[in-house]
């Protein structure tokens, strides 16, 4: 009988790898009050996706969207052009 995971495509597996990294990458640079409110979802095209779990941090977050762009230009894990930013339902 075949694993569960022998049916995941390799695409969504380096994905989920790719945002765990960019994940760890986040914590050891972003400020520290903003990590726990937080949640990177997803990253595509470039666009990386994030939700938080407070209207005053996104607003915070879209209005200082460059700061976070700069500290992120020079990760090592992947190349990052954009921010999106939602909030958490």
């Amino acid at each position: 009988m075949k694993k569960i995971s022998s049916f995941i495509p390799v695409h969504v597996i380096n994905k989920t790898g790719l945002i765990k990294e960019l994940s760890c990458y986040i914590s050891d640079v972003f400020p520290k009050d903003i990590l726990n409110m937080i949640e990177i979802n997803s990253i595509k095209d470039n666009v990386l996706i994030i939700s938080c779990k407070n209207s005053s941090v996104a607003t915070k977050m879209r209005f200082e969207k460059q700061v976070y762009l700069d500290i992120l230009k020079d990760n090592p894990v992947c190349e990052i052009k954009d921010i999106s930013i939602s909030l958490l339902d």
